[in-house]
């Protein structure tokens, strides 16, 4: 099963990064600075000399399913981290807008997070 986290992306290399798993294998870090609805990330990704900084304000950052090899890194591509918003959810109506579920298998459905459970082996 593959894990849902939050994550920033470095605006140069596109390495994401969860965010509570600082500091990094690869030198990068990641910075929460301030503690109110005001929230922002601030990423030095050490992907290039001098290091690449990013911020994000803490609405900005997104949900990603995370790969288990990834996880335990901290870090990943986005192949092994991949943006919710590009999982698509299952279809739960039929046609004609009832609460009868789809023709599809019920346990494994095209485009569903469960299609992204490999990524986790």
């Amino acid at each position: 099963m593959p894990f849902i986290r939050h994550c920033v992306e470095c605006r140069k290399c596109l390495t994401r990064y969860l965010i509570a798993f600082s500091p990094y294998g690869n030198g990068s870090y990641l910075w929460r600075q301030g503690l109110s609805s005001s929230d922002e990330y601030l990423l030095y990704c050490f992907c290039q000399q001098p290091p690449v900084f990013s911020r994000w304000k803490e609405h900005e950052v997104k949900t990603y399913v995370v790969s288990r090899a990834a996880h335990a890194r901290g870090y990943g591509t986005s192949d092994e981290i991949i943006a919710i918003d590009h999982v698509r959810a299952p279809r739960r109506l039929a046609a004609g807008g009832n609460s009868q579920l789809s023709d599809a298998s019920p346990s494994r459905k095209e485009g569903s997070i469960d299609q992204f459970s490999d990524i986790a082996r």
